[in-house]
């Protein structure tokens, strides 16, 4: 008596000729393309909803980052995570798009061409990028509205070059960060390299989020404030009695442990923004 061995496949059939497979690929492209007109009109649809009743900013982080996690953990085998990224990294940026008018600054780096490109990736290749040289001429269009959003060096940098105490200034205490890039890191805990920032922007949380917080520290009671507070993060960066703050997790400014961190000595501290990254 023999065993079954059989694996289902006919041991007579031929494999499929390569014009056979690629006409298989154009099927499959005609597809892609089918559906990706069928988002197309969901997001004009989008666009003449607010139109006539207000809506939702066009530029969502929180949903950006979850819509991608979620792709990457039900992604099929074979799948480069990169491609999934750079695919619908383009199709969120021509959502955007369609949307509303997309306007991307991109000031104040010592490599340009980089954040130049970090920029492109994540907007999408038919966004208008503009170059600028000066960080705060480009915060400065973000509150006339003449630009969506400005991608500047990864806060942290001290001395010339270090842009965020601008937004500890009351006259633009309507920007935040909203995005930290490349939104997919290399490795894990990799420092990002870019940030996003907009004009009032709607903060979600996303989960894995960190936020970001400005305060006067003129006696270097940082690190002991965040302490008694039971706040988790650590001093990113300083300008004079000025101390940039990342906390861990996703904060508002109603949040019980953001007074309790002023009694302990930071003085007029205030959320500047937030980002999570996949």
């Amino acid at each position: 008596m023999t065993g079954d061995h059989s694996t289902g496949a006919d041991p007579g059939a031929q494999a499929p000729s390569l014009d056979n497979l690629r006409g298989e690929i154009d099927r499959l492209d005609d597809q892609i393309l089918s559906l990706m007109g069928m988002r197309a009109s969901y997001a004009a649809e989008l666009r003449r909803a607010k139109a006539t009743g207000g809506g939702p900013a066009p530029i969502r982080p929180a949903r950006e980052v979850a819509l991608m996690r979620r792709l990457l953990t039900h992604a099929p085998r074979g799948v480069e995570r990169e491609l999934i990224v750079e695919v619908w990294r383009a199709l969120i940026g021509a959502s955007v798009r369609a949307q509303a008018d997309l306007e991307v600054l991109v000031a104040g780096a010592t490599e340009p061409v980089r954040q130049f490109d970090l920029a492109r990736r994540h907007f999408g290749a038919g966004a208008r990028i503009q170059r600028m040289d000066d960080a705060r001429a480009a915060l400065s269009r973000l509150l006339d509205g003449a630009a969506s959003v400005a991608v500047l060096p990864w806060p942290g940098v001290t001395g010339p070059g270090g842009w965020w105490p601008i937004l500890a200034e009351s006259r633009y205490h309507r920007l935040a960060i909203i995005g930290a890039l490349p939104i997919n890191p290399a490795a894990p805990g990799e420092e990002p390299e870019a940030a996003v920032v907009a004009l009032d922007p709607a903060l979600e949380p996303a989960g894995g989020d960190m936020t970001f917080a400005v305060a006067f520290d003129p006696h270097h009671r940082c690190v002991r404030a965040l302490a008694d507070a039971h706040l988790p993060g650590r001093e990113l960066s300083r300008a004079r009695q000025l101390v940039l703050i990342r906390l861990e997790g996703y904060l508002t400014p109603d949040d019980p442990r953001m007074p309790a961190a002023v009694r302990a000595g930071l003085d007029g501290l205030r959320i500047i923004g937030c980002y999570a990254r996949i």
